[in-house]
């Protein structure tokens, strides 16, 4: 018993090691990225940081032996990929857009870092609901909406010339967007909770809230509204 109880308190202790060091990660970044003479440099370093500090946010589902919830990513890694390609040649899922150069290696036009955001988005925001909602269904209506919440936030720093995450066909963000935002994510939440998934490490919620005030900042420090 007094072993099991040492190894929660240092894997509770690493987890809030984590959390700060992707705080300082991203407090860094928003500063390199308000900054103009270090701006392209951080442009050059946004998929690897993505996909880097995505993957210690994964971490804990290792540690945890979450074997579910890693098939569970996967598949919503696939899927929204897959239906990132269809909107991008098709317009038929978000609206009609395209990929800028920032966020690296591409297959089809799509970003391959797209789909590994869409499930750190999602895994964090279903995560943060059930904690507020009992109920299950209620829960993931939450996520969705956490989900389209954080798009909201996200979308004017990603469509600004500087830049270039992707970009509107007429400047504009459709409501079709948001609306695919709120389905996927609902349908994503609902497949976590139907399965009776469960993640004991705060990482990935923290890792949602440091993403969301990244995008947060970056509008404050650059008057992107």
């Amino acid at each position: 018993m007094a072993k099991r109880k040492g190894v929660k308190s240092l894997l509770y202790s690493q987890d809030h090691l984590m959390i700060l060091f992707f705080s300082i990660m991203y407090l860094v970044g928003a500063a390199g990225h308000a900054w103009e003479r270090t701006l392209p440099l951080m442009l050059q370093l946004t998929p690897w940081v993505l996909f880097l500090l995505g993957l210690l946010v994964m971490v804990p589902l290792l540690q945890e032996r979450r074997g579910k919830v890693l098939v569970w990513a996967l598949v919503v890694y696939l899927v929204t990929l897959s239906l990132e390609i269809l909107g991008v040649h098709t317009g038929l899922v978000f609206g009609s857009y395209l990929y800028g150069e920032t966020l690296g290696l591409a297959l089809l036009g799509v970003p391959l870092v797209i789909g590994f955001n869409w499930v750190l988005v999602v895994l964090g925001a279903v995560l943060l609901a059930n904690r507020c909602f009992a109920n299950l269904y209620l829960a993931s209506l939450a996520a969705g909406a956490l989900c389209v919440f954080f798009d909201f936030i996200l979308e004017p720093v990603a469509i600004s010339p500087v830049f270039d995450y992707w970009q509107w066909a007429g400047g504009d963000i459709p409501l079709q967007n948001y609306a695919a935002w709120f389905v996927i994510a609902i349908l994503a939440a609902a497949a976590f909770n139907y399965l009776r998934l469960r993640v004991q490490s705060p990482i990935p919620r923290a890792y949602f809230i440091i993403q969301l005030s990244f995008f947060l900042l970056l509008r404050v420090l650059l008057g992107i509204w």
